[in-house]
């Protein structure tokens, strides 16, 4: 249930009506903070099993506050950072934020991230969500972050907006391969080319950013995803005899991350993985509702990532079948190990 939902105004009709008949609504007697109480249990303030009307309140006003202080934070974190580095001239949204690696002697690795947003929406600066978690955990573990921006699909070819997503489904999540589909793919796939040309912008900057060009891991949620993936498994966008010489550097990625795995799966990142390619990490926890990030597309790349011998680790939230952590780790912690696996990083040295 949509934290948005529970709005003042209908909590405000649930406590006129409970308390006409003198009871506090509650979880024992009102299906909807029933629902609320078992998506956030904590709400109980006395741990009495029964979540109240007024504890209700008290903890979305809490959950506000924090929000709203975690906006102020990503607005003026902590960390060091270049905004809006431009990668290309080609287009407004060809910029890209850089947090540069903590102070070393050795080239850091790098984390490159590309948000979610179905190709019409979504921001670089998605990546400070959650008080900046994901940057901080990497920026600890040696690695510089960058976080790009890319062009927007025209309206016209966005299969979410022209009926092509009921199709898929009804397809069985299977893309189809009709020339309008055909034409559609072209659209996105002129996107992962402006995000290839950000790859190869990061390691034109080796040398000046001190980071290593042959250790770059990159990863991204939902349209993100798919993009990290083509990154890692379509052709390379190099052209040695180029006169650019940003041209001629590699735009393949060397490990692949995908956030909630999404429709297109098959059609724009599955047709071009090969045998023994980049090594792939997939974190869902997308319920089976969910149409767009439906946790098929998760398992379907997974099983073709096995046929492949590519190395692979799929992981989820306990919302689908996908098999949750253990103990004390969390899908981040296991994505950092996975990274520094495959591209042979030492752990960081403890002070």
């Amino acid at each position: 249930m949509p934290l948005k939902s529970l709005t003042i105004f209908s909590f405000f009709i649930l406590s006129a009506s409970g308390l006409s008949c003198g009871a506090e609504p509650s979880s024992e007697n009102e299906e909807r903070i029933r629902a609320y109480f078992k998506r956030f249990p904590r709400s109980d303030a006395n741990n009495d099993g029964v979540l109240t009307y007024s504890e209700l309140m008290t903890h979305l006003k809490e959950m506000r506050k924090a929000r709203s202080q975690n906006k102020g934070e990503d607005k003026d974190d902590e960390f060091k950072k270049e905004l809006d580095v431009r990668y290309s001239d080609k287009h407004k949204r060809n910029v890209l934020d850089y947090y540069p690696a903590k102070a070393s002697s050795d080239p850091a690795p790098v984390y490159v991230w590309f948000h979610g947003g179905g190709f019409s929406g979504g921001d670089k600066k998605s990546v400070r969500n959650n008080g900046g978690k994901m940057i901080r955990t990497y920026i600890e573990n040696g690695y510089a972050v960058v976080s790009c921006n890319y062009p927007f699909i025209d309206r016209k070819n966005d299969v979410l907006r022209n009926g092509m997503l009921n199709e898929y489904v009804e397809n069985n999540y299977i893309s189809k391969d009709e020339p309008e589909h055909k034409s559609s793919r072209n659209e996105y796939l002129k996107i992962m080319r402006h995000c290839g040309r950000a790859i190869q912008f990061i390691r034109s900057n080796a040398k000046e950013w001190n980071i290593d060009p042959g250790k770059i891991c990159v990863g991204g949620a939902s349209a993100g995803a798919l993009i990290s993936q083509w990154l890692a498994y379509s052709d390379d966008l190099a052209v040695a005899d180029s006169k650019d010489p940003v041209s001629r550097l590699s735009s393949k990625a060397q490990v692949a991350i995908g956030h909630v795995q999404p429709l297109g799966t098959d059609s724009l990142v599955m047709k071009y993985m090969d045998e023994g390619e980049a090594p792939l990490f997939i974190y869902s926890n997308a319920p089976k509702k969910d149409k767009i990030h439906h946790p098929i597309n998760a398992l379907m790349i997974r099983d073709r990532a096995n046929e492949l011998k590519i190395p692979c680790v799929t992981v989820g939230g306990g919302r689908n079948e996908l098999p949750v952590p253990e103990g004390d780790e969390s899908w981040l912690s296991m994505q950092i190990e996975f990274c520094r696996n495959h591209l042979k990083i030492n752990p960081p040295k403890v002070d």
